[in-house]
């Protein structure tokens, strides 16, 4: 059973560890709770993803992630247990090994992949868009399942570009990877 959350309080990632029962994410020190489990198309479209990136990054230069992992974004001047932001996305991939520990994710993945579900749109479209701008997240796509349609954006020149919008006949192909595309007719 998960434990109250004070959502006047500022949240850290010692917080975090405390409630570790309760699924919730904290961006900029504000706790949002998760849905318990996500729908069954979520799951597949997450498992299509999660075979093609697999697929790419096989020579492994590069790992993929899925949740529940832990990626925890902090200042230069904070440390791990003072960190205000701590997300779990759907999928993601670091190249960056001094980033991976045996517990988590300590700074910004290379590539995200959030997959929408009706709860976590606000948290998607607009809290997370946010902090991976803030913190430098080179791609970060939004698979949205119900209208069958993909935001990609791309970091450059210190921000997030005007998204590339696709939809489920299209294929993406990610920027920060030679040759990595994404054909969503096989993923939808």
């Amino acid at each position: 059973m998960g434990v109250a959350v004070n959502i006047s309080k500022t949240y850290t990632y010692k917080d975090y560890k405390e409630l570790k029962d309760t699924l919730l994410e904290i961006i900029d020190g504000v706790p949002y709770l998760m849905s318990p489990s996500p729908t069954v198309e979520h799951q597949r479209i997450l498992r299509k993803l999660l075979l093609i990136l697999s697929d790419y990054f096989q020579n492994g230069i590069c790992e993929v992630f899925s949740a529940p992992l832990d990626v925890i974004f902090k200042n230069e001047e904070e440390t791990i247990d003072e960190a205000k932001n701590v997300v779990q996305p759907d999928i993601f991939v670091v190249c960056d090994n001094k980033k991976i520990t045996d517990k988590n994710i300590i700074g910004a993945p290379d590539l995200i992949i959030e997959i929408v579900s009706s709860s976590s749109q606000s948290l998607d479209y607009v809290k997370k868009l946010n902090l991976y701008e803030k913190y430098k997240v080179k791609e970060y796509l939004i698979v949205n399942p119900i209208n069958k349609t993909i935001l990609q954006y791309v970091y450059e020149n210190d921000s997030y570009a005007s998204p590339n919008i696709y939809t489920k006949e299209d294929i993406v192909k990610i920027i920060y990877f030679e040759g990595l595309l994404i054909d969503f007719k096989k993923v939808f």
